[in-house]
């Protein structure tokens, strides 16, 4: 089994970035999901509800990502990170978490955009969010991201299912972080410590599937797909798709790695 794709998501519900290597941290993938969008009460802005933040392109540039929007054009140049700005305590589900506010032109440019009412705010490192308690062994930290550092889904498992469905869909419906060829559908499942490359990490749980994945990609159409199909089978009756982790090394990953399975699980899912 290989690395075979690396996918990072700079501001969080926007679409992602493909990468052929980087830095693993504490918090998940360098300066994944380090930006947000929040209301007028600082509260997260997902793509659950406005499904139209998924209308642009990111790349990188510079020390930095361009965010274009596809309808205009128009581009947005942002840094990587941001040291200064206002502090705000936002909120992602159950969290709290303190973030700087970045320029307000940033925020006006995605406003006038989204005609939303919204702001740009970045998770410094001083900022700490906690994973869920029961996943934590040793009070591992998170970006903004939905709960967990690292989300973890195989080739294999995505050709199973295009299998079953009229029309295929690819990787992006379920916004992975690390994708990998070889193996088994759904293998991921019982993973438990594994090494990419030479770094390793820690296997958690299944990701549990929401109204994101019926979203296409590009258009942002809804649909009923894949979670019709998905929910045939569920885990603790619950749609999932992926494997949530965690690192426990810190090192650099990159596209071809071979990932090492060091002891396995048993798995909660068995194939549709």
């Amino acid at each position: 089994m290989f690395l075979s794709d690396i996918i990072i998501y700079p501001i969080k519900s926007f679409p992602g970035v493909r990468i052929n290597e980087i830095k693993v941290e504490q918090r998940g993938l360098a300066h994944d999901r380090r930006w947000m969008l929040v209301d007028e009460n600082d509260k997260f802005i997902t793509i659950r509800q406005r499904h139209e933040l998924l209308l642009f392109d990111l790349h990188i540039e510079g020390n930095g990502f361009v965010v274009k929007h596809r309808e205009s054009g128009d581009t947005l140049s942002l840094p990587w990170k941001i040291t200064e700005g206002r502090e705000v305590q936002v909120t992602i589900w159950e969290d709290s978490a303190m973030a700087l506010e970045g320029r307000s032109e940033w925020s006006d440019w995605l406003a006038e955009k989204l005609d939303l009412d919204c702001r740009l705010v970045y998770m410094p490192d001083t900022s700490r969010r906690q994973i869920k308690r029961e996943w934590a062994k040793d009070d591992e930290i998170v970006s903004f991201a939905d709960g967990y550092p690292l989300l973890v889904a195989g080739s294999a498992s995505l050709a199973d299912l295009n299998g079953k469905l009229e029309q295929k869909i690819t990787i992006d419906r379920f916004r992975p972080n690390l994708v990998f060829e070889g193996g088994n559908p759904y293998e991921e499942f019982t993973w438990g410590q594994f090494k990419i490359g030479e770094n390793k990490f820690q296997g958690l749980k299944p990701c549990i599937r929401c109204v994101v994945t019926t979203l296409d990609p590009v258009t942002a159409e809804k649909g009923r797909e894949p979670l019709l199909t998905l929910s045939k089978q569920k885990v603790d009756n619950k749609i999932v798709f992926g494997q949530h982790a965690y690192a426990t090394e810190y090192g650099v990953i990159k596209i071809d790695d071979e990932i090492e399975v060091l002891n396995y699980k048993d798995s909660p899912y068995d194939p549709i």
